[in-house]
């Protein structure tokens, strides 16, 4: 009699951050940073967004917009006190993050490309 083996994989649900590890925008325009949740059977009961590890507060000019499979982080008028790493935390899936430069000038975009 041959005895079968079946090798269980496990598989964990991970959210991704589109353009992560690291995301360049220009002073003054819209930050947009959208999750996806990969390898889930099912939606976050909720998805909580960090900067600089300290939960987002969805104030004026800061939106979510969420769906069974994504969250998108909608934020206005972006400034260097937006610099930093966003991390976008599902409840049933392991976190992901990126690192977000906010850019003043042109200076600071010459800076990047040499």
């Amino acid at each position: 009699m041959e005895e079968s083996y079946f090798d269980i994989i496990d598989i964990q649900a991970q959210a991704e951050i589109q353009g992560a590890p690291e995301l360049y925008i220009r002073a003054g325009s819209l930050l947009r940073l959208v999750c996806t949740l990969k390898h889930s059977t099912e939606p976050p009961a909720f998805v909580f967004w960090f900067h600089e590890q300290r939960m987002i507060n969805y104030d004026q000019g800061i939106s979510v917009v969420e769906s069974r499979s994504s969250s998108i982080l909608h934020l206005q008028d972006a400034d260097k006190s937006h610099n930093g790493n966003y991390t976008c935390s599902p409840s049933n899936a392991v976190p992901a993050s990126i690192n977000v430069h906010v850019l003043n000038a042109t200076a600071d975009l010459k800076s990047i490309s040499s």
